[in-house]
């Protein structure tokens, strides 16, 4: 049977029978050890991952940036390719059954998750008051204004989204056109062949199994987040409900992510969108409108033509570190989860062209974060220059009030600081629902070839869930988020490098699409085929068979 064969056979045996094993029983066994190491020894551990973190800072960095850059290229050269933007998931026939709305408000809402919710107010803020010293810039002046908007597209828009859209086009591409299992190993296939089915694809995937432990701190830190905006709306700052919104998250994951994305998951995307549209406007209609889109022209017409070297830039000169905690932390968090949330932008993808894909999931949320961190984070910004109390806010405590600062100094504050409430946790949900439903693909030895259609066992979702809680409730109750939130820069190196081998292997597929692209083969195949099957004009008519014809005439002559 080959892999396109596999990839639609019926499902019929048991869940433990369907799981590949040699991904799944390694990738469980490391997670462990290497959560428990964090939570048993989280001082030690936290030190070595500080020493590997130095290392990588000192002497690999350049491959964090190399990666930010050849994300950013292949996607843009397929956005502005006719010939290669144009090809479609699953070849010119398929066809999406995601609606397209659906599919953009999904891809929005569950890609902005933390960074826009928690730091769309303290990112543009901090950045202001304490730009990186080799802009030579003062902070909280006039001049850093700019700056700090800028620095909020490069750390949360453009460079991020371009990593992640790139992986999920990757596996996407791979799996629907190249007819390969749906696996982050198989986007390797054109560099390494078949040693991608076997230990050092395995290798791949089992590194893709071990960011779930991403997801845990990344959900930790967004309940410590959400636990202190309710205290602040509920005027008690030592309030401590973090298991009740652990609870709500893993029961509202399990829920959403069973029902697929043509269910709930949809209508929640739909509602969660509105929200912020609605969060957005209310901030530029109340607040100083005329300066903010003229700050927004301004910000974004410098982005665009300071993008390359912002992009590629590594201080390699004056050395300052700001960017090690900064941008490349960014990177880093946006490399190794962006690798799981890939996953679920693919299972989304068939039907599509490459451009609506790296549309949809790229400049679409993009858009969407320019507007916000102008509207939102400028308004935060100019009402800092206004003699705002807000970094006072921030310092006592911490970045996760930022927002809920700044909505109480704009009219109607205790209504729309509820809604933020909302909003923010339908966004972590959509995000968390999002990995629940496609992680599990990860380990399947079959699936569907609309990934958007495949049967996964609902235990397998709903254990993926309940795990990331129970993670979750582990790191911020136990120990050891710490060490877990620095992992994020060292797992980013492998990830970032990952990446970078990703985009050579596909930019070979798409040049070499005849050997690779198993849909353009028989595409091809179809066209040659009906084209000697046709006639061509100025061909000599068939020449009649004699025999029937004189049978004919002698039959004619009796009858007369």
């Amino acid at each position: 049977m080959n892999q396109h064969e596999k990839q639609n056979a019926p499902v019929t045996t048991g869940v433990w029978e369907m799981i590949n094993k040699k991904i799944f029983v390694p990738g469980v066994i490391i997670l462990i050890i290497f959560v428990a190491s964090g939570i048993l020894f989280p001082k030690s551990f936290l030190n070595v991952l500080n020493v590997i973190e130095g290392w990588e800072m000192g002497s690999a960095k350049w491959i964090y940036v190399l990666c930010a850059v050849l994300t950013s290229m292949i996607c843009l050269w397929v956005l502005i390719s006719s010939k290669y933007g144009n090809i479609k998931f699953g070849g010119k026939n398929a066809q999406s059954t995601i609606k397209k709305r659906t599919w953009i408000t999904i891809s929005l809402t569950g890609s902005i998750a933390i960074g826009i919710c928690f730091f769309g107010v303290a990112g543009p803020v901090q950045f202001f008051l304490d730009p990186p010293k080799f802009l030579g810039v003062q902070g909280g002046t006039q001049a850093a204004v700019v700056p700090s908007i800028m620095y909020s597209f490069l750390h949360y828009g453009l460079p991020p989204y371009f990593i992640v859209t790139f992986a999920g086009f990757a596996i996407a591409l791979m799996t629907y056109n190249g007819k390969r299992a749906f696996r982050a190993s198989s986007t390797l296939y054109p560099l390494i062949g078949d040693k991608c089915d076997g230990i050092i694809g395995n290798v791949v995937d089992i590194i893709m199994f071990l960011s779930l432990v991403i997801v845990g701190t990344n959900m930790g830190l967004s309940v410590i987040q959400l636990n202190a905006g309710i205290g602040n709306i509920l005027g008690n700052p030592k309030l401590d409900i973090q298991l009740i919104i652990i609870l709500v998250y893993v029961v509202a994951t399990v829920f959403f992510a069973t029902s697929g994305v043509h269910g709930a998951m949809g209508k929640l995307s739909d509602t969660n969108a509105l929200l912020y549209v609605f969060v957005i406007l209310f901030a530029l209609l109340v607040g100083p409108t005329n300066r903010l889109i003229c700050l927004g022209f301004e910000a974004v017409s410098r982005f665009v033509m300071n993008y390359i070297p912002m992009v590629g830039f590594g201080d390699a000169v004056m050395q300052t570190g700001w960017q090690n905690s900064n941008t490349m932390f960014y990177y880093s968090w946006n490399a190794m989860p962006g690798l799981l949330a890939a996953f679920f932008y693919a299972t989304m993808a068939y039907g599509r062209t490459l451009r609506e894909f790296i549309v949809v999931n790229c400049l679409v949320p993009c858009a969407f974060l320019v507007c916000w961190y102008v509207f939102v984070g400028g308004s935060a910004i100019f009402g800092v220059m206004n003699g705002s109390n807000l970094p006072e806010v921030i310092a006592q405590y911490g970045s996760g009030i930022a927002t809920f600062a700044f909505l109480d100094t704009l009219p109607f504050g205790a209504i729309t600081k509820w809604v933020f409430i909302v909003m923010a946790v339908m966004t972590f949900v959509t995000w968390s629902d999002a990995i629940a439903f496609s992680f599990p693909m990860m380990f399947l030895k079959e699936t569907t070839e609309d990934k958007a259609e495949n049967k996964t066992p609902k235990i397998l979702i709903a254990g993926t869930g309940i795990f990331m809680g129970l993670l979750t409730f582990v790191l911020v109750y136990v120990g050891g988020y710490d060490a877990m939130n620095t992992s994020i820069v060292c797992w980013g190196l492998p990830a970032s490098l990952l990446l970078c081998l990703m985009v050579i292997s596909c930019f070979k597929f798409l040049l070499h699409r005849e050997n690779y692209d198993y849909t353009y083969i028989e595409e091809n195949a179809e066209a040659t085929a009906m084209a000697e099957a046709k006639p061509t004009a100025g061909s000599p008519e068939p020449e009649l068979d004699p025999e029937p014809a004189l049978a004919e005439a002698v039959a004619a002559e009796s009858g007369q």
